[in-house]
């Protein structure tokens, strides 16, 4: 009872001062930022609106907030299904009638009675989606790729990122576009080029892959409602264009955390001899590999097959003054279980769990050191920690995330994408860094397993891992 009063105190003080239409006034806006950050405080605004409108009972609010909390959850790649099934159980807005009889219009003549005349009902009209933003052309104009948008162009509207495998003579320049490419497909094909691609990759995101055999000087730059990108296959730099060079990442202080080890197995495989243990260790020491050879220091928590308790694990990090912790594990669900259909990779930050999902993941990765707690100690003593890096840690899981489906959708079919989620991952209380917690997938899946005790799909999970990481140092120097 002390808690709720509590929670209304608390409610009270952050909300009441302001209207319920003036917050979500600003939480609207802010979604329509392109800034992540941004993004993130509509979310919690959202969330704080909708546990108001629950007190109050106010129904239209808590629809409102519900669709605020889906479309910006979707936007930053949270698991968002609770607050949909929620969504999808408040009725849609229906008309009603003060009779199931027709309205009938009664004329008085003098000398005659009419026939009653009955009104027609109003025929209801298509629901027509329209997008506000859209790609209307993309062709080759000479050495330069233009992509034309219904709109003019914003900088946040594109996420540009490299994936290069020097050995393989495989250079990719993708283009993650939020907009929509209205069902069109568009030919793209260059004689210099390997492959040039243009399609829908999600609901909002267009995505454009340039691959080519060599590393190209590739340049781009937005001109009103035109993305113009020259790919330097031949002739000088456009001489109208002004652009600064990528400026370097700095060298960085990393330390990756191989789970469970030693007498913990973490999970076993759907054959007895695949251990969690073994495989998340080979992954780590391949991304140790990638991210040294970027030129950043790098140290795994364990380097043998030795068991280490959970709060030491990030107390390294700490001495180590690490930029960023990562926490590698595998996935599995009982033999009991549909083992055919869950396989997937996701990614963790702390934080209470919003799902039935993520926390059932956190227990099987959480060991028992604070079983005398209830679930309700838990999560208040979770609302107190790593506050501050919560956002940091949110935005390291996005670009993880993408870089390891981006890897290996170029290699692999039916890489499922299970999001980035918040979750009660004890492993990562305690640091004072950024960190996340990878699932590489299932091993208790027969097809996916195959492919994790795999030494080439290791390499190139690792390199994913590190493509992700490279992006966020870029995008958080």
């Amino acid at each position: 009872m002390i808690v709720r009063l509590l929670l209304l105190c608390l409610l009270s003080f952050n909300l009441y001062g302001t209207s319920n239409a003036e917050l979500l006034k600003r939480a609207d806006t802010a979604l329509k930022s392109g800034k992540k950050s941004t993004v993130f405080t509509a979310y919690n605004s959202y969330k704080n609106l909708y546990l108001k409108a629950l007190i109050d009972g106010d129904v239209a609010l808590q629809k409102k907030a519900l669709r605020g909390i889906v479309a910006s959850g979707d936007k930053l790649h949270i698991d968002v299904s609770e607050y949909q099934k929620k969504l999808a159980k408040h009725p849609k807005n229906v008309v009603k009638h003060h009779s199931s009889k027709p309205q009938v219009k009664r004329t008085v003549h003098p000398t005659a009675v009419t026939k009653p005349t009955i009104k027609p009902e109003h025929t209801k009209k298509k629901i027509k989606i329209i997008y506000t933003h859209s790609i209307t052309k993309a062709q080759w104009k000479g050495n330069e790729l233009i992509i034309t948008f219904s709109k003019n162009l914003v900088k946040n509207r594109v996420n540009f990122f490299k994936l290069e495998d020097a050995k393989k003579k495989s250079y990719r320049y993708i283009f993650d576009i939020h907009t929509s490419l209205l069902g069109k497909n568009y030919k793209l094909r260059k004689s210099s080029l390997k492959r040039v691609s243009l399609s829908q990759y999600k609901r909002n995101t267009a995505r454009l892959v340039i691959e080519s055999s060599r590393k190209l000087p590739l340049r781009f730059w937005y001109k009103q409602n035109q993305l113009v990108i020259r790919p330097g296959i031949a002739g000088s730099i456009h001489q109208n264009v002004s652009l600064k060079k990528e400026p370097p990442i700095a060298k960085k202080t990393i330390v990756i955390d191989p789970g469970h080890g030693g007498k913990d197995s973490g999970a076993i495989g759907y054959k007895r001899n695949i251990y969690e243990k073994e495989i998340v260790f080979k992954i780590s020491k391949e991304l140790a590999k990638a991210l040294k050879r970027k030129g950043h220091n790098v140290y795994l928590t364990r380097t043998r097959d030795t068991f280490i308790k959970l709060p030491k694990r990030t107390e390294y990090a700490n001495k180590k003054r690490a930029d960023i912790f990562i926490s590698i594990h595998a996935n599995a669900i009982p033999k009991s279980g549909k083992i055919h259909q869950a396989y997937g990779i996701e990614t963790y930050f702390l934080s209470p769990a919003n799902s039935k999902r993520a926390a059932r993941v956190a227990a099987k990765e959480n060991i028992k050191d604070m079983d005398n707690m209830n679930r309700f100690g838990k999560e208040s003593f979770l609302n107190f920690l790593n506050r501050e890096k919560i956002l940091a840690s949110n935005k390291l899981a996005i670009d993880i995330q993408q870089g390891m489906l981006g890897t290996l959708r170029s290699h692999y079919s039916n890489i499922k994408d299970m999001g980035v989620r918040k979750g009660p991952f004890w492993v990562l209380v305690g640091a004072q860094m950024p960190a996340v917690l990878v699932e590489v997938g299932f091993v208790s899946n027969p097809k996916e397993a195959k492919r994790l005790i795999s030494s080439t799909y290791q390499k190139r999970l690792a390199q994913g891992l590190a493509e992700g990481i490279e992006r966020y140092f870029a995008k958080n120097p």
